[in-house]
This record gives structure tokens, sequence and C-alpha cells, in this order.
């Protein structure tokens, strides 16, 4: 009698997917298997933080093209201004006044796209940003501080000795696999970069409006460690207080694991909830969990759509959330 081979499942994951997972069903569930967010839009610390990461990207990008320091800043806080108001050929959007690029000639849009009139960025990579105005005030950063700490940034690590390997690239390894299901890790680094000290390790950036220190529990800082064979993480931490100097906001911190840790998340936590999934997934019911409703961040994006009475759920839904792209790792910010 021959026996029948059951085809394995295949889950991929990353960390925002996983740590949704932990944190809420329900939440996974309307954010990436619906795809809906908020109508509001991104946030005012969401949008500040994917303005600095796309300076960084050009910035580190630019000296990877081999491109030198002056002309990768250049080219960085022309990204940067673009991204706050938007590129000319992205989502329709169209800009109050020009932005000049480096030779004060050329609108930026000419350096950075690849290609004239019909720009060929990613979908909304520039689409403006809508919920952070130009000054700060409270706890509201604005987008002009954000560029000048960009550019103290710049100053303030200008004998950086480490080589920058890859920009914002996005990786992807089997990392568990069992008789019924294979799981593919993916994780997008911002930074990959050889110290000459620890080896090639991600650098991670991170921006913030409070000091905290960084934990070894994290899925996303794990995953990138196994996928670059690695047991360190260096976090590039850039403050956003007002009230502080430079030196006080502009910090790295490096978080490292033992390799008895890695090798517990590996083949303990992650199939855990791969199986976890799968489970949610075939029974078509993902519970909510509402220890996780509210956070220091603030509330969960979908409190009230919990608030409401079941019934009432999908007209919540349709009132208050639109669609989003199918989320993928490559996804700007929301990580």
């Amino acid at each position: 009698m021959t026996d029948i081979l059951i085809p394995k499942k295949n889950v991929i994951m990353d960390a925002t997917s996983l740590s949704s997972l932990m944190s809420c069903g329900r939440y996974h569930d309307i954010r990436f298997n619906h795809c809906l967010v908020s109508t509001k839009g991104r946030s005012n610390s969401l949008e500040v933080g994917s303005l600095i990461h796309k300076v960084f990207e050009v910035f580190y990008q630019a000296q990877i093209d081999g491109h030198n320091r002056a002309t990768s800043i250049g080219m960085a806080l022309s990204a940067g201004q673009m991204f706050v108001l938007g590129c000319p050929h992205c989502a329709g959007f169209v800009p109050t006044h020009q932005i000049m690029g480096p030779d004060e000639e050329t609108h930026v849009c000419n350096e950075l796209c690849v290609a004239k009139p019909s720009c060929k960025h990613e979908v909304d990579e520039y689409p403006g940003m809508t919920n952070t105005p130009e000054q700060s005030a409270g706890f509201v950063v604005g987008w002009r501080f954000a560029l000048q700490t960009c550019e103290q940034y710049f100053d303030f690590y200008k004998n950086d000795a480490f080589i920058p390997l890859a920009s914002e690239q996005v990786k992807g390894e089997v990392l568990y696999e069992d008789d019924e299901i294979r799981v593919l890790w993916k994780a997008k680094f911002d930074l990959i970069i050889d110290t000459n000290q620890i080896g090639i390790v991600s650098m991670d950036h991170k921006s913030f409006k409070q000091r905290r220190d960084k934990s070894t529990l994290s899925n996303q800082f794990t995953g990138q460690c196994l996928l670059l064979k690695s047991r360190n993480v260096i976090v590039n931490k850039i403050g956003l207080q007002t009230t502080l100097k430079i030196d006080e906001r502009l910090t790295r911190e490096v978080v490292s694991f033992s390799s008895a840790r890695l090798v517990e998340w590996q083949s303990e936590i992650l199939p855990y909830y791969a199986y976890k999934y799968i489970q949610y997934a075939e029974s078509g019911y993902w519970p909510p969990n509402y220890t996780s409703c509210d956070s220091m961040y603030g509330p969960c994006v979908y409190k009230q759509v919990c608030e409401a009475d079941q019934g009432m759920r999908e007209e919540v839904l349709r009132n208050n959330y639109t669609l989003a792209p199918v989320w993928d790792p490559q996804n700007k910010g929301d990580e």
C-alpha cells in the first residue's frame, strides 16, 4: 500500500505580522487579511519616522553606489524634501511650489526619478505628508525639525568607520521546517554594515520622542540576527525631543543575543505561532485580545471595532477604514 504524501503548509511571516498575531488575532485579521487601515492616515510619529528612514536610505545607498559624502547628503536631504511635499508624478500629487535640487536649478524629481516624464517610483513612495506640520508643537513633531535632525546626524557621525553594504534590503529564508509546515521568515533591513569589529550586522534606525532602552525581546531583531547569522543588532536611535541637545538625542546601542535564545525562538516560538496562524486561518475565527487595546503609544487603531456590537462592526469598518495595499515587508515605515 502506497503512503499518501500530504503537502506541507507554507507560512510566510515577518516581524510585523508575527508581533500582531502575538498581540491580537482580530487586529491581525483586519490589518493583514482584510488590509484595512484608518481613513485618518498614518500618525505623526509614523510619518516622521518614514521621513527619516527615507533620508537615511538615500544617503547610505548613495554611498554604496560610490558617491562621496557631500553628494550623498545632498541627495538624501533632497529626497527628504520631496517626501514632505510629494513627488509631482506620484499618486497624482501636485506640489504647491518647486523643490530645488543641490544645484538649485533642477527639480529634485529629475534627480531621483528613474525616468521622465513618467515616474517609476514605487506606488505612493512620495505621496506627501498629511498629518505632520512644518513646525513642531507640543507632542507633534514638525517635518522641518526632523530634517534639521537629519542634517545634525550627518555632521555628528561624519567620522563613521563602518562600511555600508545594503540599504533597505529585504531578505528571506526558511527558518523552520517539520513534517507538516515550512516557515519562511522575511525581514527588511534598514542598513546592513560591516563594522570591522563585530562583523556584518544589521543597523536599525529608530526615531522616538521619549528615551527608551531597547530589549532583546524583539521579533524584529531576533529574525534579523538569524538571517545574517549574527548575534548583534545596532539600534541607531534618533531622538526627536526639542529640549535636548543633539549629542543626547543621537545614540547607538548594541543589542546582543545568546545562541540559546536564538535557537529557542527559531525552534519553539516561531513554529508555535505558525501553527496558531494556521489554526485561526482554517477556523476563520481570529480571537480578540483585550489586553492589547491600549499601550504606551496610544489606543489600538481598531479599538472602536471591538467596542461596537457584533452586528455593527462591518459598518464601523466601512465608515472608518480604507483598503490598503497587501502587506509586504518592503512597505515603508510600518515596522
